[in-house]
């Protein structure tokens, strides 16, 4: 009986314990910003401490129905022009329709002009963008997590991105806009298109992701799109990276895939050696692991540290994450909790 409690208890580990997934894409067929390296290694070294392993490619072929089964969220970014061909759409619809989570940062809305789920998914596409030069940002929400250690007035050096659609027409929620007054709008369309409503969107948040195709499934995966994240800089700066794993972080608490859910159809429901420690592996001879902490203040001030092992380029990288957030942790103790009042035993927890 008692080796059945354990078992139970294990599996329910398990379970709670699941490091979600996130498949990154930097494919590019057109502009590349130099900045994707920056980022790969950025969202790389913040991974284990936010709980979140990253997968980095730029082989379309990864786009298939089984080679996306297994993650948690799919993230582009800065990405340009056709980087998928029919098939790689197609399982990225699939995806979508299976309630995969998905975000895209900068140029990540740069791409696929002619795929129209693509489009619903990320919000709106990209038109143009001014000169980059200094720009004043203003949180419209305060509470999201993406916008928690915005100041009211964010001003550095970035390019602020015009659409060719509004991404309010998708049900999109507005979470940043720019003062207007604070940068020279000397950018000129590629097209005509239609307005888009003031205030001009750098942020915004879907509920459920308008690229789904068949609305009878419900919840339906959870979109966040940014417009930020240009420059190596950029990619450098605390107060932006705490911007995207506070996304990244809300993208995935959707709980509609297999980290969250035993009933979710794409993720990953599995637990290893590698849940419980750094590490990294690579498709390629080379990889990046690192830990790191973050924390960002409401006046913009950050601090930062970091523990980098190894660093070099490759096609496709994965880092592994740890299990030390917070809120995992208190998931793990709740599961004990529940399980053992099921089954009537006492426990004393020390130390929590």
């Amino acid at each position: 009986m008692l080796l059945a409690y354990i078992s139970t208890l294990f599996i329910l580990m398990s379970t709670v314990l699941a490091i979600p997934q996130v498949l990154v894409y930097t494919r590019t067929a057109g502009f590349r910003h130099d900045s994707i390296p920056t980022a790969i290694q950025s969202l790389g070294s913040l991974g284990p401490n936010n709980s979140i392993s990253f997968t980095f490619t730029e082989d379309p072929a990864r786009f298939t129905d089984q080679g996306l089964a297994e993650f948690d969220a799919i993230m582009f970014v800065s990405n340009s022009d056709e980087v998928l061909d029919d098939t790689g759409k197609q399982a990225l619809q699939t995806y979508l329709d299976r309630q995969g989570n998905f975000m895209a940062v900068h140029a990540g809305c740069a791409c696929l002009f002619t795929t129209d789920f693509f489009r619903k998914e990320v919000g709106a596409l990209f038109d143009y963008h001014p000169t980059f030069q200094q720009a004043t940002f203003l949180p419209l929400n305060t509470t999201h997590p993406a916008m928690t250690m915005i100041p009211d007035r964010w001003t550095f050096e970035e390019e602020v991105y015009h659409y060719r659609s509004d991404p309010r027409d998708v049900g999109a929620q507005i979470l940043m806009t720019v003062d207007e007054s604070s940068y020279t709008n000397d950018g000129t369309s590629s097209g005509t298109y239609p307005a888009v409503t003031s205030p001009l969107p750098i942020a915004w948040y879907q509920d459920r992701g308008a690229g789904i195709s068949n609305d009878t499934v419900l919840p339906g995966g959870r979109s966040f799109f940014t417009s930020l994240g240009h420059s190596n800089q950029t990619w450098q700066n605390e107060t932006f990276l705490a911007h995207i794993f506070g996304g990244l972080q809300w993208t995935l608490d959707s709980r509609t895939t297999k980290a969250y859910t035993s009933s979710g159809q794409v993720g990953t429901s599995s637990f290893s050696s590698s849940s419980i420690t750094s590490s990294s592996t690579s498709s390629s001879s080379s990889s990046t692991t690192a830990t790191a902490g973050i924390s960002v203040s409401k006046s913009g001030t950050t601090s930062h540290s970091s523990t980098q092992a190894s660093t070099s380029s490759s096609p496709s990288t994965t880092s592994s994450a740890t299990t030390s957030s917070a809120n995992r942790q208190s998931g793990v103790l709740d599961g004990y909790l529940i399980l053992v009042s099921a089954l009537g035993i006492s426990i004393t927890v020390a130390g929590v």
